[in-house]
């Protein structure tokens, strides 16, 4: 067996001088993970109401937000022409329309964005409500010109009175990709 070996009144005060230290360590460090855990919690309520109106998050390559109602829209605007907001001003008077125009952007086939828009509408709106509730913004045509030409044509020929079917051939005509039969 291992003889204890009787510690000096020295030795001990130093011994009790390590302790005290180490146990100061030991609080400092519990202080510091609290202080961590705390910080975490907080960060994670913070981020948990993004879905809440005004705020943006990505979905894929476009920038979303959601605002209270079509009169309010999206502050990525700000980013962006007069012009531009003007046509996504547009969008709540002319939805029943831009629903039923395919969008040739390269969009509606997943070329520009990582999932398909279904019409031209989805280039303007991520997501609309069937009443009048909050509305989520896409900023996809803010930068692309053929969703704006696009919408710049259903302004003006529903303007000229033309029907959807009217409306939706002018557009096919205009800017759907003609087939090549050259077959070199």
């Amino acid at each position: 067996m291992m003889k204890r070996q009787r510690l000096t009144e020295e030795q001990a005060a130093e011994q009790v001088g390590a302790d005290r230290i180490s146990a100061r360590n030991r609080g400092i460090m519990y202080a510091m993970l609290l202080a961590f855990a705390f910080i975490t919690l907080l960060t994670a309520c913070g981020l948990s109401g993004d879905d809440e109106a005004g705020a943006q998050h990505m979905h894929g390559s476009e920038t979303w937000e959601t605002t209270s109602s079509y009169d309010q829209l999206p502050s990525f605007l700000s980013d962006y022409t007069p012009h531009t907001s003007k046509l996504y001003s547009e969008v709540h008077d002319h939805a029943h329309l831009m629903s039923g125009i395919t969008c040739y952007c390269g969009c509606a086939d997943g070329l520009a964005v990582e999932t398909p828009h279904d019409s031209l509408l989805r280039c303007y709106l991520a997501e609309h409500p069937a009443d009048e509730g909050s509305v989520t913004w896409t900023n996809h045509s803010t930068s692309c010109g053929i969703c704006k030409k696009e919408m710049e044509d259903v302004i003006a020929l529903s303007k000229q009175g033309k029907t959807i079917d009217e409306i939706r051939e002018e557009i096919d005509a205009k800017y759907k990709p003609k087939k090549s039969s050259d077959p070199s």
